[in-house]
């Protein structure tokens, strides 16, 4: 299975930084660089869009209201098999419903 993969450019204090780094590698992101601009942090990543869906509330809760982001699609890759199997067996419990 292929998923969408965004490219996310996120800007919050410095003081966040370490949060939003942590966060993106629970969503599966690869930070691809960072810069500090007057007191604020730019982080570029690129992350599995599935993984961004509630993104906007989870920044609100982790920088008080004072991180942004934006989100474009950059390209398709394979899913983990794992996650692959997760998505493959809901779709099954699915359709058998719909019989």
């Amino acid at each position: 299975l292929l998923e969408p993969i965004v490219n996310v450019r996120v800007t919050v204090p410095e003081e966040n930084t370490g949060d939003i780094m942590s966060d993106m590698t629970t969503r599966r992101g690869r930070v691809q660089g960072m810069d500090t601009v007057a007191g604020r942090t730019i982080i570029n990543a690129t992350v599995p869009h599935a993984e961004m869906l509630r993104y906007s509330n989870d920044l609100r809760s982790m920088t008080g209201g004072r991180g942004i982001f934006t989100m474009e699609f950059s390209h398709y890759e394979t899913m983990p098999s794992n996650l692959a199997a997760d998505v493959i067996a809901q779709h099954k419990a699915t359709e058998h419903e719909d019989e």
